[in-house]
């Protein structure tokens, strides 16, 4: 597993005196949705769940291997917090990996029984909580670290709130680990140049009313550039510490098609801001004191 075409290393591995299988770890994890499905709406979709971990599989293993590059030296008495843990391959790796893991996701994942089962037969307690107007369920300066993966593009609502949230429930220098889509993306920005939208297809929209569609929290609502998604971290407490540009590997077979398309992207993703994906780590250093007005217009 590698960090992706066209992206600087983001975390110094040269004081690892430990390897681990990452890809491995988070394979063994995805398997077990094949051998053991969950289904979470009760709509007979386990399968395109499964497909869907596969297809977010190297964002899965670029996460799980990022925080454990911060935290390996001290594994047993760390504790993470997952926002968006969804079905679990970031968290129970983790917690496979030694750490003290707490999960969230929204209520209507939370009300599956089978997907409560996963998370308590890994030992992760799990949380069912809608973001907006809502305080996370924790104590203040508990958490090391908090991921957010696939999560701040699909807030319909102001971020910002949910980020204070974030920072107070983080110890003094404790870490936020945001992975979002790259606004500026060579995609998003070929779609434009053809007089198309960078944003969900109108269908989309029908799907997510529909109860028997997995679209619920499927719509990206705004996706951020980097400097953007820098802007909004610091602003409510953090140090920026970390952030680069990542896209996934692609075909890595040895065939002679694979050959030209890894040269094709390699040459593409050459320019680091064209790739599909960014990561910001934060470093809390403040507590941030703005007075928000929460109504249901403005939020």
């Amino acid at each position: 597993m590698t960090s992706g075409v066209g992206t600087r290393v983001a975390f110094d591995t040269s004081q690892r005196r430990s390897v681990v299988n990452y890809e491995r770890l988070v394979d063994d994890v995805i398997e077990e949705h094949r051998q053991s499905p969950i289904d979470m709406l009760g709509i007979g979709d386990a399968a395109g769940e499964y497909t869907y971990l596969q297809y977010l599989k190297d964002s899965y293993i670029r996460t799980v291997r990022d925080v454990d590059f911060m935290y390996h030296h001290d594994r047993s008495s760390r504790h993470f917090l997952e926002i968006g843990s969804f079905l679990g391959p970031v968290s129970i790796s983790l917690k496979r990996l030694g750490y003290r893991v707490s999960a969230l996701d929204i209520p209507e994942f939370h009300e599956s029984l089978a997907l409560r089962n996963l998370y308590q037969s890994n030992g992760i307690p799990f949380s069912g909580l809608n973001l907006r107007h809502a305080s996370l369920p924790y104590e203040s300066n508990t958490f090391d670290l908090v991921i957010a993966c696939a999560i701040v593009e699909h807030l319909n609502f102001n971020p910002l709130p949910v980020l204070g949230e974030i920072n107070r429930v983080l110890r003094d220098d404790g870490h936020v680990y945001i992975g979002m889509p790259n606004q500026t993306s060579i995609v998003n920005r070929m779609k434009l140049l053809l007089g198309g939208s960078i944003h969900n297809p109108i269908d989309d929209f029908f799907k997510q009313l529909d109860r028997h569609d997995n679209m619920i929290v499927g719509l990206h609502w705004r996706e951020y550039t980097m400097s953007e998604a820098v802007e909004m971290v610091e602003s409510m407490g953090f140090e920026i510490v970390v952030k680069y540009y990542w896209t996934e590997e692609g075909d890595a077979s040895g065939s002679a098609l694979s050959k030209v398309k890894r040269y094709l992207r390699e040459a593409t993703y050459a320019y680091p801001a064209f790739g599909s994906s960014q990561v910001v780590v934060g470093r809390k250093v403040a507590t941030p004191s703005y007075d928000f007005w929460l109504t249901d217009a403005n939020s």
